[in-house]
Formats: structure tokens, C-alpha cells, sequence
């Protein structure tokens, strides 16, 4: 049996995975540190010495990074790795195919084989149109976006792109104190700067600084006070935290008329989910004036699958096979 060697390579962690060619659920799933290993190659050594399938059965070899895969040298966004298309092939060797996509270009792909049950909807779900444009959106170490067309025969095709770095706007007096405190530490407020761990650090220390209190929480530990009950601040940055990011989804669908979705993955969402749901994101996302009712009827959803990138790898990987 052919396989795939699948790897979701991120800011924090390097999740790497077998699958059988034509199959898409991950297996012999490892999450490997990336500020263990000096280099992409590495960790994928690590990984390979103690996988069970030997690479003279790796027919397919995807990797999902987390930064742009259309430059000379492939650098991520929030991790020091960095390689060529060259040296990924010269280390595969002639054998397997090999395909890199950006990390949200992978959970693009996973629309295709994501199982209903794992996708929970945030407000009224309106008819979905299959064949209409879909944006996945993830916060997590950074914040990914990709718009997703989907293709009558073949993959997905997925736009290519870095709307996770777009300019933030603020629409309240909150929030222009916000993007003001954020705009001390950095000169320029994109999306990702309150949308990722460090973007509800920086809500946190924001809103503690409206209250006159100096005090900067990490992301686990704002987690950790979450779970305590009993610091407000912290129950106001995550509320802000899913505003703002009802905001941006909003101007995505204004952008494009995404009739097929919205799709919200990465590791910070789905692991608030209840508070997703009661908090005031999808007004956020509807709050566009004269726009609103464009916007309304767009559905949006939690990814509550636990490895997204890995079955868009693995999704993609099939069709890399069948093509060949």
C-alpha cells in the first residue's frame, strides 16, 4: 500500500503523520516541538526513525507551512526554519511527489473531507452553495487566511495570499484604545497583532491598562484565569478577541462573497467554543451598515477536527498520486 508522509508545520509545533494514498484520516500522528530542532530536517529525521512505514512506500510528500511557499527561500512567519524547494526534494530524494502549500491552503483543501460532525455552526445556518467561494480563517501563533473556489474536477483552488496581516480597524472608543495601546508596541496594527496568543495578550494588557492597572498575561495563563472565573479583564479580552475577529471575517465576505462558508480553525477558537457561541461575534461580523444584509446570510463555522492541515495534506496528496 502507498502511503504519504504529511507534515503541518507551524510557528510552535511540526505535526507530522502517515496516510494511506486515498485516505484522509492522520495516523501515527507526532507533535514535535519546532524549538527542539535546529531545522526543518531535523525533526522530519525524528519523525521518520520511528515511523512504520519504510520511504521506498512513500509515494507522496506534503508539507503545510505556516508563511508564503512562492518565494526562493521558504521562510515561516513565526518560527526560524527556513528551506528551499530544492532542498526538500534533494532530502525526499526522486521518488515521491512533493507539494508545498501554506498552512490555511492545507485546511482549504480539508473542506473537501472535513465529516460534518466536526464543524460546528456559530449563528443561523443558512443553505450553503458548495460550488460558491469559502474563507478559512485560524488564530493560533499567528492568524491564517485563505479563500477557498472550489473545482468541479480536481483540488480546491486556493488563492494565495497573507490576509492575516491586513491593517485592523477599530469601530468603538474600546477599541480605538486598543488599536492605540497596541500601536506603542508596534508601529503598524494588522489583524494577527489581536487575533493569535499574542494578540489576546495584548487585549489583556490593553484592557488592563484602560483600568490603570500595568499587567500583561500570557496566553496560557489568561487560559488559566478563564478557567479560575474571576478575573474580569481576562473574560473581556476574550470577548474583544472574538469581536475583532467578527470584524475581519465580515470584511472578508465583503471582499468575497463567500456563499460557501466561513470556516474558523487554529488552536485558539475551538478551544473556547462555548464562549464563541454566547459571545457578540457574529454582530461583529454583520455590524457593516448599509452591508449587513450581504453579510448576514453567510454561515460560519468551528473546525473542531483535530488535525485540519493534516487531512488537506492528506486530500491533497491523493491528487497529487492520481495525476502523476
Amino acid at each position: 500500500m502507498s502511503h504519504a508522509l504529511i507534515a503541518d508545520l507551524g510557528g510552535t509545533n511540526a505535526r507530522f503523520a502517515l496516510v494511506p494514498i486515498h485516505e484522509y484520516i492522520p495516523q501515527e500522528v507526532r507533535v514535535l516541538p519546532c524549538k527542539n530542532y535546529r531545522t526543518f530536517f531535523d525533526a522530519a529525521a525524528d519523525y521518520i526513525a520511528t515511523c512504520s512505514v519504510d520511504m521506498s512506500q512513500i509515494d507522496a510528500v506534503v508539507l503545510a507551512i505556516a508563511g508564503p511557499v512562492n518565494k526562493p527561500v521558504i521562510r515561516f512567519s513565526n518560527n526560524p526554519w527556513e528551506f528551499t524547494r530544492e532542498e526538500i526534494q534533494a532530502y525526499f530524494g526522486d521518488g515521491p511527489k512533493i507539494a508545498l502549500l501554506n498552512d490555511f491552503d492545507a485546511i482549504g483543501h480539508s473542506l473537501e473531507v472535513l465529516p460534518e460532525d466536526e464543524l460546528v455552526a456559530v449563528g443561523e445556518v443558512t443553505d450553503i452553495d458548495k460550488k460558491a467561494p469559502a474563507w478559512v480563517i485560524g488564530a493560533g501563533t499567528g492568524l491564517g487566511v485563505s479563500c477557498v473556489v472550489p473545482q468541479d474536477n480536481g483540488p480546491n483552488l486556493i488563492l494565495p495570499g497573507e490576509g492575516g496581516h491586513v491593517d485592523l480597524s477599530a469601530c468603538n472608543e474600546l477599541e480605538d484604545d486598543i488599536v492605540r495601546f497596541v500601536r506603542t508596541r508596534h508601529e503598524r496594527v494588522s489583524a494577527e497583532r489581536v487575533l493569535s496568543g499574542m494578540g489576546l495578550e495584548n487585549i489583556y494588557e490593553a484592557l488592563a491598562w484602560r483600568e490603570g492597572v500595568n499587567k500583561r498575561l500570557s496566553a496560557p495563563e489568561i487560559g488559566e484565569a478563564l478557567k479560575g472565573g474571576k478575573d474580569p479583564i481576562a473574560k473581556a479580552a476574550l470577548e474583544q478577541f472574538f469581536v475583532f475577529l467578527g470584524r475581519v471575517i465580515g470584511d472578508l465576505v465583503l471582499t468575497v462573497e463567500s456563499r460557501g462558508g466561513v470556516y474558523i480553525a487554529g488552536g485558539i477558537v475551538p478551544r473556547y467554543l462555548e464562549s464563541i457561541l454566547e459571545s457578540g461575534f457574529r454582530d461583529a461580523m454583520q455590524e457593516k451598515g448599509r452591508m449587513k444584509a450581504y453579510v448576514t446570510p453567510i454561515p460560519t463555522f468551528v473546525v473542531m477536527s483535530e488535525y485540519p492541515g493534516l487531512m488537506g495534506c492528506a486530500c491533497y496528496a491523493s491528487y497529487l498520486v492520481s495525476k502523476a
